[in-house]
């Protein structure tokens, strides 16, 4: 098997991670695949400039997905309104968890073909 083809099945976006996230009582987890180099110069592209917090946004309008796979924001028309109408310090929280490494690991794309389960959080082939 080639580099790249063990480096991909292994460290692949193919699954999903969960991330958990409370807010005043609120549950507001959400769902995402890993990030890519890809979609990381994407929202750096669409932040346009050097605003953390702008790129944060973007990646947040990427990546946020709910159980189903349905991304939970929409850049053009949910960026005005994630700016000026929601308490900063949910959006932290929500951007602080894009990035958080400590993935959750929900479902795995392989495991079925893989034939073997993975425990909740470990790759089946790790």
């Amino acid at each position: 098997m080639r580099a790249i083809d063990r480096l991909v099945k292994y460290a692949g976006n193919d699954r999903n991670i969960h991330k958990p996230l409370e807010h005043n009582g609120q549950d507001w987890s959400f769902y995402m695949t890993p990030l890519t180099i890809a979609e990381k110069q994407r929202a750096t592209k669409n932040a346009k400039g050097d605003d953390a917090t702008e790129f944060a946004l973007q990646l947040l309008c990427q990546k946020a997905m709910d159980e189903n796979g349905q991304k939970l924001f929409n850049a053009a028309a949910d960026l005005p309104t994630l700016r000026n109408s929601v308490e900063a310090a949910l959006l932290d929280k929500f951007m602080l968890a894009l990035i958080d490494s400590g993935e959750e690991v929900e479902e795995e794309a392989d495991m079925k073909s893989a034939g073997k389960a993975a425990p909740k959080g470990k790759r089946a082939d790790s």
